[in-house]
């Protein structure tokens, strides 16, 4: 049965945001890794809403993890910026799995619990959810050695390419340079966030440096801000610099 709900599934996943679907020309590729960096307010936690958004209008089945704030508070932000995902929850199509991580973290015993838990979830696949969204990795991956990050990256390859998509955050500088390297290059996609002054206002560049399976066609620089009652609004340039 769960064959025929895959097949149903569309190549081509909205955003929920029509603006940022019309850069990409229909929506994100499906299946997909996609790995997202960027700054402390850079907007990474939205722009993962608005993709998770987007999955669910879809039809996909999701799982959130978050060490970013508490499932409750997640559901208030959304419902804040006019992305309100309650209704899933009741009808069972999305999970929200809140670690509360200090920022000095754990020193690593339970960092690697969690490594644990999110790889016996990942092996699952597509028999516990379609789209994987983690917000962030930051401090999970933190005090991890390269083979174990490098796992979990391996992992996550494998279910994109078994019709699943999933979204990792991470900050600048949270690992060597040379495993981020690895990292980007295991996945399928990888969009780079970050924030600019343009004429006087300030915005969030979104660079698109590579998506895999995408038209040839699609806007690889998008500028956006992020309005407090409405969630992402894109910025053309020419407005940003006026």
């Amino acid at each position: 049965m769960r064959f025929l709900e895959v097949d149903r599934l569309p190549k081509l996943i909205s955003t929920g945001n029509e603006e940022l679907d019309v850069k990409l020309q229909g929506g994100l590729p499906f299946p997909n890794l996609i790995l997202i960096e960027g700054p402390h307010g850079s907007s990474k936690s939205v722009f993962l809403q608005q993709l998770l958004f987007g999955a669910l209008k879809s039809g996909l089945r999701a799982v959130v993890i978050t060490t970013e704030t508490t499932s409750t508070d997640y559901l208030r932000k959304m419902k804040n910026i006019s992305l309100d995902v309650r209704d899933f929850i009741i009808k069972a199509k999305l999970r929200i799995y809140s670690l509360q991580i200090a920022e000095r973290g754990w020193g690593g015993e339970l960092e690697r619990v969690v490594l644990r838990k999110m790889l016996e979830l990942m092996k699952k696949g597509s028999l516990a959810f379609d789209f994987l969204l983690v917000d962030s990795l930051t401090h999970i991956l933190s005090p991890l050695t390269e083979k174990e990050t490098l796992t979990l990256f391996s992992e996550a390859r494998r279910l994109s390419s078994e019709e699943c998509m999933l979204a990792f955050s991470l900050h600048p500088n949270t690992l060597d340079e040379r495993v981020m390297t690895k990292l980007r290059a295991l996945s399928d996609s990888y969009i780079k966030l970050s924030i600019a002054t343009l004429g006087g206002r300030t915005v969030k560049v979104m660079e698109i440096v590579k998506l895999r399976g995408a038209p040839t066609t699609f806007e690889s620089t998008i500028t956006f801000d992020v309005d407090p009652a409405f969630g992402m609004k894109l910025v053309p340039i020419a407005l940003a610099r006026s």
